[in-house]
């Protein structure tokens, strides 16, 4: 009659431990359209982190837009998604090079990482670049 209990529990303990990774990722299928710098505590009254958005568009082109200290700059490009069975990430190629792109390595490419929240995170993060957005409704 032990083993049987015994059995039971490790069968209980067996299925209440299993992993559904499904449940850990949002599904965001509509990725055109406007996405907005957003930014949480202790920087969300900060302007800076509140400058740009993105406008990504169903033939591929994006706008970049700045809209800081009352002055709007624009730059535009073209972008690929990209995913596989981990990740979505986008990579975006601008026209010309220009201080605003967001990269550790400079040059005309950024990425961003669509995280489990729907939130696009900017891969240049790792070099002290802030950019987190959340699409517009």
């Amino acid at each position: 009659m032990k083993k049987i209990v015994l059995l039971l529990v490790f069968a209980l303990a067996l299925a209440s431990c299993s992993n559904n990774d499904a449940d850990d990722v949002v599904v965001v299928s509509d990725y055109y359209g406007k996405w907005n710098q957003f930014a949480e505590a202790p920087y969300a009254n900060d302007p800076s982190s509140t400058q740009f958005s993105y406008q990504f568009n169903k033939d591929n082109t994006f706008t970049k837009t700045r809209n800081y200290d009352n002055k709007i700059t624009t730059l535009s490009g073209t972008f690929e998604i990209k995913t596989n069975e981990n990740s979505t990430v986008f990579v975006l190629t601008y026209k010309e090079e220009n201080f605003l792109i967001s990269s550790c390595t400079g040059g005309l490419t950024e990425s961003f990482t669509l995280d489990k929240n729907g939130h696009l995170n900017d891969n240049a993060g790792m070099c002290d670049r802030y950019g987190k957005y959340k699409k517009a409704k």
